[in-house]
């Protein structure tokens, strides 16, 4: 498969779809999340005595992961999901880059997977974006999301850690969130996520699949998603499906501290960074479920939204459990946070705070790329 491959359509959808929109793709708001996966991989191995090879791009179907390999048989994988966005000059940039890189290097420590240099990933998360320059979608419509994932590859079925690494880094072409439908949520009050001690700070597989099942008997009490709890007391808010969770009351905002059971979201870190460019005083401070309802009595309980990657900032309408639960009164800080994080993500405007991270012009990269898709 050639790059040129991706490109081919006539001139009328071309202009309709945006320059070089591949002709496989929907339009931009028709995406979804996680539907198209793109269609070359960005590859490095690792090797314990002879460290890690120079990345390759590779057509996806020849990345291959042997079904005895570590990653597969005890979950000895790590991951990050982040985004490229397109503004409005047609300029490619990856958002917050190094924080995911500082985070998934924290990951794999706690994995006892192989360390990876900042350099390593930046370059890989660069290529993997100029290799598909064509899937980000126009200005304002979507984002390009990232997955870079590092797992043991060697084949045994030793429970150990693995002499063979590889990282690879796939793309997902996006649409823009839906925000305008609040989410309702079941606080999960039997089963547990993490506990204190455990994956619930580490970005791995084996920290998504406990959360499922939760996922899953929300879904059957008419909810959106799980709102997950301590381990111990089944009372204090931890996440939001996938997401962070805020709490606004009057002159101040909320949000569960970082106890090692809690993802250290880079959405996270950015609205209480936008918090305080709005002057909205904020606390990371433990919040329980009584806590909610004591608020939400004395009319206090103005919002209640989660932050993530994929979600950006989505508003909650209902927290229930049980035979009881709370509905905020509603408010529009959420709809300003996501609102400022999309200028940001997008480009429009000026960069205050170093979150975008350019990527070379089409001119820079494409026979380069060409020549490594092998």
């Amino acid at each position: 498969m050639s790059l040129s491959s991706l490109h081919s359509q006539n001139p009328s959808q071309a202009a309709k779809r945006g320059a070089r929109w591949p002709q496989s793709l929907p339009e931009p708001e028709a995406l979804g999340f996680g539907r198209y996966v793109a269609p070359f991989i960005v590859v490095a191995e690792h090797d314990e005595h002879g460290g890690w090879s120079a990345p390759q791009v590779r057509p996806r179907e020849a990345v291959q992961l042997d079904v005895a390999s570590g990653a597969l048989q005890y979950g000895l994988s790590v991951f990050e999901g982040l985004k490229a966005f397109r503004d409005a000059a047609d300029e490619l940039h990856l958002f917050r880059p190094r924080d995911h890189i500082r985070r998934l290097q924290r990951s794999a420590e706690r994995l006892s997977l192989p360390a990876i240099s900042e350099e390593l990933l930046m370059k890989m998360a660069l290529r993997a974006v100029e290799v598909h320059r064509d899937w980000v979608p126009p200005h304002g419509r979507g984002s390009l999301y990232l997955r870079p994932t590092l797992y043991a590859c060697e084949e045994s079925l030793g429970l150990r850690r693995a002499a063979r690494h590889a990282l690879s880094i796939v793309a997902t072409p996006c649409s823009s969130p839906d925000t305008s439908v609040p989410k309702r949520l079941w606080a999960e009050r039997e089963l547990v996520r993490a506990a204190i001690g455990g994956l619930g700070a580490a970005k791995t597989a084996a920290n998504y699949a406990a959360s499922l099942y939760g996922a899953q008997r929300a879904r059957l009490r008419g909810c959106d998603d799980a709102l997950w709890l301590d381990a111990a007391e089944h009372q204090y808010l931890g996440e939001a499906g996938t997401m962070n969770v805020f709490v606004a009351l009057p002159g101040r905002v909320l949000t569960p501290p970082l106890d090692g059971t809690i993802l250290a979201g880079i959405t996270r870190a950015s609205i209480m960074q936008l918090l305080g460019e709005f002057g909205v005083r904020f606390e990371e401070t433990a919040i329980s479920l009584d806590d909610l309802q004591r608020w939400q009595r004395s009319g206090g309980l103005r919002e209640i939204f989660g932050v993530g990657t994929a979600a950006r900032v989505a508003p909650v309408s209902e927290i229930v459990w049980e035979n009881t639960g709370v509905r905020p009164h509603g408010g529009d800080l959420a709809a300003r946070l996501s609102q400022r994080l999309a200028e940001l993500q997008d480009g429009a405007g000026e960069d205050p705070y170093g979150w975008r991270v350019a990527v070379a012009p089409r001119e820079a990269t494409e026979s380069a790329l060409l020549a490594e898709a092998v």
